[in-house]
């Protein structure tokens, strides 16, 4: 039986996901880094991690519940800054607000389908959208200023399948849930829709 390593995402419009590539571009001083390709940047509403291929359906049930009643929303892009919070910077994204809609999703999805640790307490959402890693394990480079780019509105979530190959990487969309009353729609691991976000991601 295969083991699936799956996220659900939010992806912005490819203009909005331009524009915040653009604004990485503006940071003075910003040390050797990576950036992420633009049809890759995604804002994560929930990881799920590794699941056997039998419980695909359970998942996609379970997202498909969660975003029942839950309508479209604008998503705007606060600051740029870099994470983690403590320790050296690993990367820089740009981190969002939180509208009541989104909140809303994420609370449904973690308590459906996060998987915690006996005795570790569940992680703080974030909301953010990695934009760029740095190389090595890190930089001590710290950043926190306002992102110039507009909000999108939000229109949909994915479940999305990760799979790590000898080139890195690789995300594949599997289906998509549209918010409000429209009928959802299978990506390439389904039949409805021949093609999906199919990329390979570069490893550090």
């Amino acid at each position: 039986m295969s083991i699936w390593r799956l996220f659900v995402a939010v992806y912005p419009p490819r203009d909005s996901a331009a524009a915040l590539l653009r604004a990485l571009k503006e940071i003075p001083h910003l040390p050797p880094h990576r950036p992420t390709p633009v049809e890759q940047i995604h804002l994560t509403a929930q990881f799920i991690g590794d699941t056997s291929e039998r419980e695909l359906g359970h998942v996609r049930e379970s997202i498909d519940r969660s975003c029942a009643g839950i309508s479209s929303c604008l998503l705007v892009p606060r600051r740029l800054i870099t994470l983690p919070e403590r320790g050296l910077s690993r990367l820089v994204a740009a981190e969002t607000d939180l509208p009541a809609e989104l909140a809303e999703l994420h609370r449904r999805l973690a308590h459906r389908l996060a998987k915690h640790p006996r005795g570790r307490e569940p992680e703080r959402f974030h909301p953010h959208l990695t934009l760029a890693r740095f190389a090595g394990g890190g930089d001590p480079f710290r950043l926190d200023v306002p992102c110039p780019c507009p909000g999108f509105r939000v229109m949909s979530v994915s479940l999305v399948r990760s799979h790590l190959g000898p080139g890195g990487a690789s995300h594949r969309e599997i289906v998509t849930f549209p918010l409000g009353c429209e009928k959802k729609t299978a990506g390439p691991e389904g039949s409805d829709r021949p093609e999906g976000r199919n990329w390979v991601e570069p490893t550090e």
